[in-house]
């Protein structure tokens, strides 16, 4: 599984050291799973570096032992570097590289970040930035909260699908027209924002929760310069589907994690295809927009979305299993944990002479199906 380093008490120049040339970095961290319900069960080493945009000078290391749940960190850092416009790194990478966005190359432990600042007034705590190199040599850069909702974390399935997407040649990268994407649950923007990346897209980012997508918008931003893509966020909340705004034909709908929570599954579902109908409505003959789910299965009632899915009459297309790179079980002959991804496309005959009216029968005998089928 991947691990993370976790800002407990986030970086801070706390004092001043005696020689009067260096000033004194401390922090306390923690490398635990996505879901913080687990901390990392081997050894390893945390370094401690500063970065000013084109020099990387470490600073300390600190060695981080089976059984541990809090790392403190102390490092000497130079003053004359405290003034040039900088960021902390802590890694787990002795050579100090970026963390690759790719499925073959992904870390066991992905380094944690501080925002830039060029003054130590400038350093905000409140967040950790998770850089991820990509396609053309490009950086992602995805701010989450250093709290505990999980709203506004990354999580593995949404990590192992922006990597699948960057690897992904079958999607295509260019064509005329951009692609249409809206991303449901997407939390910090990681998928939406990586498939902005890899081709040139109009991205609908939308979540129910009004503070992830504040960190959306944050990242999207701070995306200007690494896309062409251009993006809005909109609040969506699955059993309200019609309540968002749909202005042109969607090519993918994509989700990652969504499925965990059962009881959400059925709005879920009928969201989907309310937006796949919606979308046929804006172009009738269209291709029928693709799509991608990810999930790394934590609960057997996740069995649920994929019924649901059957009864609403979309079509699997693809299943791809990806396990995840984890040096420590493999050291000790543990399986190796699989994020799933699935595409699914409903296939609708559409006829010239429907009309709306059509379409909201429809909607009704959908919704008949799914209550069915949770009876």
């Amino acid at each position: 599984m991947v691990h993370y380093i976790r800002f407990l008490q986030p970086p801070r120049v706390t004092r001043l050291n005696k020689d009067g040339i260096h000033a004194l970095l401390s922090t306390l961290l923690t490398i635990t799973t996505d879901l913080g319900d687990a901390f990392y069960p081997g050894d390893t080493t945390v370094h401690s570096a500063i970065f000013n945009g084109t020099t990387m000078r470490s600073l300390d290391m600190a060695h981080w032992k089976p059984g541990m749940r809090v790392l403190k960190i102390e490092a000497k850092v130079p003053l004359d570097l405290l003034r040039l416009r900088a960021r902390f790194l802590f890694t787990c990478n002795e050579s100090f590289e970026i963390d690759a966005l790719q499925t073959e190359r992904l870390p066991n432990i992905i380094s944690a970040w501080s925002e830039e600042f060029s003054h130590l007034d400038d350093l905000d705590t409140d967040m950790t930035v998770r850089r991820f190199r990509v396609q053309g040599g490009r950086v992602l850069e995805i701010c989450e909260e250093n709290g505990d909702s999980m709203a506004r974390h990354i999580w593995d399935g949404g990590v192992v699908l922006a990597a699948w997407l960057m690897d992904c040649a079958e999607l295509g990268q260019h064509r005329d027209i951009p692609f249409t994407v809206l991303e449901l649950g997407t939390g910090c923007g990681t998928v939406g924002l990586a498939f902005g990346i890899r081709s040139d897209c109009r991205l609908l980012l939308t979540d129910m929760n009004d503070d992830a997508l504040t960190y959306a918008r944050h990242n999207a931003r701070r995306s200007r310069d690494t896309f062409n893509s251009v993006w809005e966020c909109s609040a969506l909340d699955w059993s309200e589907p019609d309540r968002l705004k749909l202005d042109r034909p969607l090519d993918f709908i994509i989700a990652s994690e969504c499925i965990y929570n059962p009881d959400s599954i059925p709005d879920l579902v009928r969201t989907m295809s309310n937006l796949v109908r919606r979308s046929n409505r804006l172009k009738e003959g269209s291709p029928q927009p693709q799509i991608i789910v990810s999930t790394k299965v934590r609960h057997s009632s996740e069995a649920a979305f994929f019924d649901l899915m059957t009864e609403s009459g979309f079509n699997q297309n693809q299943h791809v299993s990806i396990p995840i790179h984890d040096q420590y079980r493999e050291s000790i002959g543990q399986d190796l944990e699989v994020v799933h991804i699935y595409v699914f496309q409903k296939q609708i005959e559409v006829l010239s002479s429907r009309d709306n009216d059509d379409y909201d029968e429809m909607d009704e005998a959908d919704d008949e199906q799914l209550a069915l089928a949770l009876e």
